[in-house]
């Protein structure tokens, strides 16, 4: 028999070891054992923040795309966990782009009216009363020139347009009846925005700026006596229960602009700017396919509850239009040539 020192039975046992854990470690390190390593994709999280309730047809886009995008994102070279904040949670509508210039939201609802300061002059062309038709009006110019027009104006304010969500049309409330403008000279009313308030100015009201988070305390406190806003946000919001009256007008065909800060987009890798344009695309159109419903619903549920929407007849609503007017020659004066640009971009997209 052969005898083996006990030294020559260590140093076997400690080779087999060694082999068993660099197997071990190998197979770790390439998953199926073929040496190659495999990395998790880094992830991060953003924050989404608009100014309407969840189920408002805004915040079902905001909701809509900020599941998309984490789905979109799954395999990409970062993944995004989405933090959305509804209902002016995170910022008000007034405090929005601010926030979403510095950073300190990724994504937001923005009311291009709340923009302070001369270089915005040309975006309050969505201030301007009567500027659409249609809805259809509407989708064709944000598809078109205006929407590429105000794509790039934005970029001035360090944000990326992502997307167009549809709100609804904007009318006026108070606890008074409202058929011609004669009805809201002397009042006190709430715009949001620079636009909304020189409108209102030049049709004899006194216009106050707040969000829409205020509009129900300061009605009842007798702050102010009417509001530009509308029919989902006074039932979202209550007013009914501070407004008896209301106009259906269709005063404005109102959309916001989802907007990203553009500095954090332009980071981000190529495949997943892709994926978060993807999913605002997508958003975009369920939300356009519920605005329609969405709106004729709020309508009957403000009849419901004690609301009168009055309808103008032809020659009032003219009334309304030619009280309008000095608002769009006050556009042109303040906002130039690329004042001009946007109007005739309006009007081509009718065709």
């Amino acid at each position: 028999m052969v005898k083996m020192s006990w030294f020559k039975l260590f140093g076997i046992i400690g080779l087999i070891l060694l082999f068993v854990v660099g197997c071990g470690s190998s197979d770790e390190a390439g998953g199926e054992g073929d040496g190659e390593s495999v990395s998790e994709p880094d992830s991060e999280t953003i924050k989404v923040a608009y100014n309407l309730p969840e189920e408002h047809a805004v915040g079902l886009f905001f909701e809509t795309m900020a599941d998309k995008i984490e789905e979109y994102t799954a395999d990409t070279s970062i993944s995004l966990e989405v933090q959305t904040f509804p209902n002016g949670q995170l910022y008000t509508d007034a405090d929005t782009p601010d926030a979403i210039s510095m950073g300190n939201a990724h994504i937001g609802q923005l009311n291009s009216g709340f923009i302070a300061g001369d270089k915005a002059a040309p975006l309050r062309v969505l201030d301007l009363p009567f500027l659409f038709e249609s809805w259809d009006h509407v989708w064709a110019a944000e598809d078109g020139e205006y929407g590429r027009l105000f794509a790039q104006h934005l970029e001035e304010f360090d944000m990326k347009v992502l997307g167009w969500p549809a709100y609804g049309t904007v009318e006026l409330f108070g606890n008074f009846p409202i058929q011609v403008p004669e009805d809201i000279q002397g009042k006190k009313m709430r715009a949001f925005g620079q636009g909304a308030s020189l409108m209102l100015e030049e049709m004899g009201a006194s216009p106050v700026s707040m969000s829409s988070q205020e509009i129900y305390q300061a009605v009842e406190h007798n702050t102010i006596d009417g509001f530009t806003t509308g029919p989902s946000s006074v039932v979202d919001r209550s007013l009914h229960e501070v407004s008896t009256h209301g106009s259906d007008l269709g005063l404005s065909f109102l959309s916001f602009q989802a907007v990203a800060n553009i500095e954090w987009f332009n980071n981000l890798p190529e495949d997943v700017q892709d994926a978060v344009q993807k999913a605002a695309d997508e958003a975009e159109e369920v939300n356009r396919e519920t605005v329609f419903e969405s709106e004729q619903k709020y309508k009957d549920e403000l009849a419901e509850l004690g609301v009168e929407l009055y309808q103008a007849t032809d020659e009032e609503l003219e009334l309304w239009r030619e009280g309008a007017s000095s608002r769009y020659e006050s556009y042109r004066e303040n906002a130039g040539e690329d004042g001009e640009e946007f109007l005739n971009a309006v009007e081509e997209a009718k065709q």
